[in-house]
């Protein structure tokens, strides 16, 4: 799905895990790919930051202050919820039919608080 200057593979992403679901993400972004990063995005997540940007979700998701890309170091996985940590990033995903989205990217902890996140539904 994803592979050298090739990209992910917009015909398979829906049937990815969610550490590759992750992996397209933050490539997209990497590569202005606004378009892609969109529809690995929770409806919700989409929604909420073309809202509070003003601008639709493939020029805002570009203009966010997220990590560039990284290896991916573990994925924990609870039912339909997971998320994936790398050498850079914590994003968090769910299960939708779809295939796996992103709900939270660019997240970090807080100790006991719960992560502070770039880019998320709320």
């Amino acid at each position: 799905m994803v592979s050298g200057c090739s990209g992910p593979d917009r015909s398979t992403l829906g049937r990815v895990g969610p550490d590759r679901a992750a992996t397209a993400f933050t490539h997209a972004v990497a590569s202005s790919d606004g378009e892609l990063a969109c529809t690995l995005l929770s409806d919700e997540v989409s929604s909420t930051i073309a809202e509070s940007s003003g601008m639709p979700c493939p020029a805002a998701v570009l203009q966010a202050d997220l990590p560039a890309p990284s290896a991916v170091q573990g994925v924990q996985r609870y039912g339909h919820q997971a998320f994936v940590t790398t050498g850079t990033d914590t994003v968090f995903l769910s299960e939708f039919p779809g295939g796996w989205k992103i709900i939270g990217v660019g997240c970090s902890p807080r100790g006991e608080k719960p992560y502070e996140c770039a880019v998320s539904g709320g």
